[in-house]
């Protein structure tokens, strides 16, 4: 009896121990399934948000690779839609009289042999918020301009500057700080400012930029309305003596003229000043309050690509001066037109003889010309026009 009562109790013993054994070995082999579970989902948000990332990282490449063509989509899928490019420009090939002779850059391109050209100028920067969106919408099209800074905004936004200029755009003189009171006090400051306004410009293009192209802070159109016209007339020579260029405008976006327009707007003021038969210079702003010229600017340029323009700096102008020889015995005189492309380095001539002022007019063949001069050689003092070469301007005397 007291035998079976202890067999029955280590059997009972045995038997707990055995269930305790089991229940831990069910324990671990959950824990070991947890711990697999969560190795595993681990392991698959790690791949996710590698997959991602690679992900990102293609398609901000492909979003670079297409900013780089300069290409957009539509254009690509649709030939008629392509926008024109637009060769790098020299800036040391200017083709023009110089500053010294001749600074009215916009009589200039008003003279000049070429048809629908189109310069985009913007004033009163750079900035912050503003100038990048100008940027990024003439990076789209592929399109060069020329920006004329405030040598003030340049110091407060130089990285912007360096921009514009590693972007191709030209850098003009817009005065060092835009303060009509003291700029136009007198010649002297006017110089002054846009002296100092220069020498950051120089320091943002690292000297690379050698036109002196200046804009008068208002223009510098006589006007009687204008109380500072009459020094801006002096300051003209001024600048001439200094060699400096300057360049009004003869059409307009109107985004500083009456009250605030937004893009359509801006774009209907343009069309209603173009002028006609004209290269065109165009005003606008990218200072820090004009948005609707930015949010206009696709508007603009597709307006004028539809009207056949294409697009320069104003550094990049196909001029043509007229050569006049006399012969002094007969009175012959022989005008001949010289142009050279600045792009293309070609040379074209167009030749017009006119006897004495009771004679006729004749239009000769070029074949005829030569001959004329071929046999007036020994009466008749000529003068060879010199194509322009790097860094030169063809002068006229």
């Amino acid at each position: 009896m007291i035998y079976q009562l202890f067999r029955g109790i280590l059997i009972m013993s045995n038997a707990t121990e055995f269930e305790m054994r089991r229940r831990e070995r069910r324990r671990r082999e959950r824990l070991r399934k947890k711990r697999i579970r969560a190795a595993i989902i681990f392991i698959v948000l790690i791949a996710i948000i590698i997959v991602v990332a690679v992900a990102v990282s293609m398609k901000k490449g492909n979003n670079e690779q297409q900013n780089t063509n300069n290409v957009s989509v539509e254009a690509t899928e649709n030939p008629e839609n392509v926008v024109p490019t637009v060769e790098p420009v020299q800036t040391n090939t200017l083709n023009i009289p110089p500053a010294t002779e001749e600074n009215d850059l916009l009589q200039i391109v008003k003279d000049s042999v070429q048809e629908k050209r189109c310069y985009l100028t913007f004033d009163d920067g750079p900035t912050e918020n503003i100038t990048p969106q100008i940027l990024d919408t003439l990076r789209k099209y592929n399109i060069k301009a020329t920006f004329f800074e405030v040598g003030s905004l340049i110091d407060s936004n130089f990285d912007m500057a360096r921009r514009v200029y590693e972007e191709g755009h030209l850098i003009a003189n817009h005065s060092d700080g835009h303060n009509y009171e003291k700029l136009y006090a007198s010649t002297d400051t006017f110089i002054n400012e846009v002296n100092a306004c220069f020498q950051k410009i120089d320091a943002v293009t690292g000297g690379a930029q050698t036109m002196r192209l200046v804009r008068f802070p208002g223009g510098s159109y006589k006007s009687s309305a204008d109380s500072f016209s009459p020094v801006k007339q002096e300051c003209k020579a001024v600048l001439k003596e200094n060699g400096y260029y300057y360049c009004d405008w003869n059409a307009l976006n109107g985004d500083a003229e009456g009250k605030k327009k937004d893009a359509q707007g801006l774009l209907d003021y343009l069309k209603s000043n173009m002028p006609e038969g004209q290269n065109v210079v165009i005003l606008m702003h990218d200072a820090a309050a004009k948005q609707s010229t930015a949010d206009s600017l696709p508007l603009i340029i597709e307006y004028l690509i539809s009207e056949g323009y294409t697009f320069h700096r104003l550094d990049d102008i196909n001029y043509q001066a007229a050569v006049t020889t006399i012969a002094p015995e007969s009175g012959e005189t022989t005008t001949t037109s010289v142009s050279s492309d600045t792009t293309s380095n070609s040379e074209s001539r167009t030749t017009t003889t006119t006897d004495s002022p009771s004679s006729a007019t004749e239009e000769p063949t070029s074949t005829q010309s030569t001959q004329t001069q071929n046999t007036q050689t020994q009466n008749t003092q000529t003068t060879t026009p010199v194509p322009a070469q790097s860094g030169t301007a063809i002068i006229i005397q």
